[in-house]
Formats: C-alpha cells, sequence, structure tokens
C-alpha cells in the first residue's frame, strides 16, 4: 500500500483529496507550524477518512487542530489540539460526521 505524500512547510488546512495521505512537515523547516483539519462544514469529509501527520527530524512542532468539528486522542479520550514532536507520526480517523479520533508515536502530546 503507498500512501502518497503532501509536503507542507508552512501553517496548511487539509483538503479533501488530503484523504488517505501523509502531511510532511519537511526538517527543513525548524519552525513550529499548525496543520488544520477543516470542518465538516467546509469540507464533508466521508466517515471513514484517514489523514497521516509525519513530522521529521529536525522540524518544528506541529500543532495538529480541527474546526468546528472534535478531536478525541486515542486511549483517554482528552478533546483538543494535539502538538506533534519531531519524528512523530500520527492519524487523524474521521469516526462520525464531526468527530475524528487521533493516535499514533507522538513523543509528546500536549
Amino acid at each position: 500500500m503507498n500512501i502518497p505524500q503532501n509536503e507542507q512547510d508552512d501553517d496548511y488546512t487539509t483538503v479533501l483529496t488530503d484523504s488517505g495521505k501523509h502531511i510532511l512537515h519537511p526538517s527543513s523547516d525548524s519552525n513550529a507550524r499548525t496543520y488544520t483539519i477543516d470542518s465538516n462544514d467546509n469540507v464533508p469529509y466521508p466517515i471513514g477518512t484517514a489523514i497521516t501527520f509525519v513530522n521529521a527530524d529536525g522540524a518544528g512542532a506541529i500543532t495538529i487542530t480541527v474546526t468546528d468539528d472534535t478531536m478525541y486522542l486515542a486511549g483517554d479520550g482528552d478533546t483538543g489540539d494535539r502538538t506533534l514532536a519531531d519524528n512523530g507520526i500520527a492519524t487523524a480517523l474521521k469516526i462520525s460526521t464531526t468527530d475524528w479520533i487521533i493516535s499514533g508515536d507522538y513523543r509528546d502530546w500536549e
């Protein structure tokens, strides 16, 4: 299975075509960035959509957030933004119309 890459070295809001892809924050960008999963009102991702976030070695931290929808941390169910350290990988999975669950090798979820 191939997971296509979408490299982003600036703040970024996901689009429908990011479904099934990984969003890469490259090591060439040491700045902290925010990657936003847009709301169901703006981008009606189908339930089951998966988007993976990869933060390369030496890259600044990524804050992963959602617009208006709810993102739960797998395991403890906490909601809100998540910070992904360098060398981290996480996948957000849409589980209902406005709910996402995120999990991965994160090193320091906040």
